[in-house]
């Protein structure tokens, strides 16, 4: 049996969920997945086994309890965690049952530190080194490492005897084979994931009145979760300030295959991020979903939406407003449907899930023999 475990992520999560799992489903594995979300789904199916407990459980509350699951079954051979608050937790189950670990990294955490930490330069210096010590610490511990982009560092993972394995965030032909990149709703944008400050929401709120004086009938819809309260009530005044709430329009995270549909319909892209240490490093998932579904994409002038073979992408200034709102007109304006197809089968052949998903398999299949 595997256990895989996160703590904060959705329990449809793409990475995980769509992609992990269910190619360990289809390659035989039988699956207990615990999650800790404030989405109540059930997941569970044939070789499934999945557990949401509930966000409002601290993470060290949520880990006993699925630690003592663990050992009274104890018939866990490999536990795959996700985040590094599981590091002790991943630790204690190795300790008394002897699973092997997958650790899971999504992203480079020195980066999230320097981005989102309020401290000065000293302070974020010092917490970035403690980061990395409890890294190397609990490596020792660890079986394999999954990284998701090649520009992930942390504690430099090669210089102490892994090679860890790169399986990056491509989508899953399941759900591109049957997109239509002709059925578009005119002169609309979309931005779906995180909704927080790094990620330039209230930038692109701010350049929309321009986009819809040369525009008028352009709209913005706005699909994700916000990461505090008082970012949400910043995002909301600023569409009321700027009178747009007939133009903009937020919703809340949906199930990740319900928002092919959003993507299908929609013609621009958007990916607004600024210009910060973390946005420096990882290619945006949403960008192959753009491919995928025939958007034209508008970015950041940033070295992650560079790494691959992408055409007709439409750059602005990081953290500009008027550049961001050129660029949006400019692009509903100017849209080449040679450049949407041709990204629409390089994610068909080349950047999908499936010309990959076999390397997840002979990894568990090495750990396991």
């Amino acid at each position: 049996m595997i256990a895989v475990v996160s703590c904060s992520h959705f329990p449809d999560d793409e990475r995980i969920y769509h992609r992990q799992i269910k190619t360990l489903l289809q390659g035989g594995f039988k699956v207990i997945y615990y999650t800790r979300s404030s989405v109540n789904k059930n997941l569970s199916g044939k070789g499934l086994a999945h557990l949401n407990f509930s966000d409002t459980l601290s993470i060290s509350e949520y880990t006993k309890l699925i630690l003592k699951e663990i050992l009274n079954s104890n018939r866990i051979a490999l536990l795959h965690i996700h985040e590094p608050e599981l590091f002790t937790f991943a630790i204690n189950v190795k300790k008394a049952i002897g699973a092997k670990i997958i650790y899971d990294v999504h992203e480079d955490f020195p980066s999230i530190i320097n981005t989102f930490s309020k401290w000065n330069k000293s302070i974020r210096y010092l917490k970035e080194r403690y980061w990395i010590l409890k890294e190397k610490l609990f490596l020792k511990h660890v079986d394999e490492i999954i990284i998701a982009s090649s520009a992930i560092v942390n504690s430099n993972y090669r210089s102490q005897g892994f090679k860890p394995l790169l399986l990056e965030n491509f989508p899953s032909k399941t759900f591109i084979n049957s997109l239509d990149i002709k059925k578009k709703i005119k002169n609309s944008i979309i931005y779906h994931g995180n909704l927080a400050p790094e990620r330039g929401i209230i930038e692109l709120i701010e350049a929309m009145p321009i986009v819809i004086r040369e525009i008028p009938d352009a709209t913005l819809s706005v699909y994700g979760s916000f990461r505090t309260k008082f970012y949400k009530d910043n995002v909301c005044e600023t569409i009321n300030r700027l009178n747009m709430n007939e133009s903009i329009t937020l919703h809340a995270h949906i199930l990740h295959a319900d928002m092919w549909k959003k993507l299908e319909d929609r013609m621009i892209g958007v990916i607004p991020f600024n210009d910060n240490a973390l946005t420096r490093i990882g290619t945006p998932t949403k960008i192959f979903e753009f491919m995928a579904a025939g958007c034209q994409i508008v970015c950041p002038d940033l070295p992650p939406m560079k790494r691959y073979d992408i055409k007709g992408l439409s750059f602005f200034q990081s953290g500009n407003v008027e550049s961001l709102s050129n660029v949006l007109i400019n692009s509903m304006k100017n849209i080449s449907n040679k450049d949407l197809i041709y990204n629409q089968e390089k994610v068909k052949s080349v950047y999908n899930w499936d010309c990959i998903s076999d390397k997840l398999i002979n990894l568990y299949n090495r750990l396991l023999s």
